[in-house]
Formats: structure tokens, sequence, C-alpha cells
């Protein structure tokens, strides 16, 4: 069964002093080969490894890429438009792009899971669209 990655989970897997790496690794190695990592996540992974680990954990990140550890899956040009429509009904939340991004791609495709270290964002996300949240928190 297929689960939608977040980016704060794709950066714990990468970052061993993360307090979500544990429960990363050991959530995408469970469920290697049903890994989906939304278009729009990529450069916010590549950034934040990139300005926190330095090039070689992005170049590691790139090879789980290429070895297609995830499958990167983008936003559609006719689901663009359910972004204003997730940013304003969640307006007190200040989402931003890719977490609106992640929510469109989740019901557009019919994703019910979702991984994610973002539980700000996402428990009321899961409430309103009936997802599950992995891994549990540490």
């Amino acid at each position: 069964m297929a689960i939608l990655l977040d980016t704060g989970i794709v950066y714990a897997y990468y970052d061993a002093s993360d307090r979500w790496h544990r429960a990363s690794a050991a959530l995408l190695a469970r469920e290697a080969g049903g890994l989906l990592i939304p278009g729009p996540v990529v450069p916010e992974v590549d950034h934040l490894l990139g300005a926190r680990l330095g090039r070689e954990a992005r170049w590691t990140f790139y090879r789980g890429l290429v070895e297609a550890a995830y499958l990167v899956i983008d936003l559609p040009q006719e689901a663009v438009a359910g972004l204003e429509e997730v940013d304003r009904r969640f307006a007190d939340l200040e989402l931003g792009f890719v977490d609106c991004a992640v929510a469109v791609l989740a019901e557009t495709r019919g994703i019910r899971r979702i991984a994610t270290a973002d539980r700000r964002h996402f428990e009321p996300l899961a409430r309103a669209f009936g997802w599950e949240l992995l891994p549990a928190p540490p």
C-alpha cells in the first residue's frame, strides 16, 4: 500500500541526529517499494540536506531518487486549483505550498497514509481527510 512522504520524514532518514531518524528509517525500510515523494517535496529536502548536512547528504538523496527508493509524483495541472482551496480551508494553519501539495496529491490519488514529522500541520488535515499519519511520534 502506498505511503506519501512529507519533507521532515525524508530529511530525518538522512540525519541520524534528528529525533525522527529512527522512526523514519524503520518506516522507510518497512514500506520499501511503496514510497511516494511529491515533486514539491524534493527541492525542500534538497535544501535542508544541503544547508544542514552538506552536499554528501544531498548526493545520497539524489542516488535514492535515481535508484527508485522513492517514486516521485508530480502535481498535475488539473490539481493545482486544489492548492488554494486547501490553503483557504485551513488558513489558520499557515500551511504553505508544499503542505498543500501533499494534501492535494493525497486526495486526488486516494492515498490514505501520510508519513510526516509535521504533526502541527498534518494532524488537523488527517482528521479532516481521514488519513493515517505515520510513523508514531518518537
